[in-house]
């Protein structure tokens, strides 16, 4: 069983993609059971789908996207 932080590093830097079958599972069983790492994850798919977001739209959703990570983060 996997411990939270290495829960925490392996999904911040993409490593569980990469990794074997049983190294997905495990991550996997730690988040059905550890609210406090699928509230990380949730928080990490947030925050990168807002960069993405900012990314193809420019400087002009700079501020759409600030206020939109600030709401989904206190909604959750």
């Amino acid at each position: 069983m996997y411990r939270c932080s290495e829960v925490v590093q392996l999904i911040s830097s993409d490593e569980y993609l990469s990794g074997g079958l049983f190294r997905k599972l495990g991550i996997r069983l730690h988040l059905a059971m550890c609210k406090h790492c699928r509230k990380y994850a949730r928080q990490l798919r947030a925050l990168a789908a807002a960069v993405r977001k900012m990314s193809a739209g420019g400087a002009s959703e700079l501020e759409k996207a600030k206020i939109q990570i600030l709401q989904n983060l206190s909604q959750k």
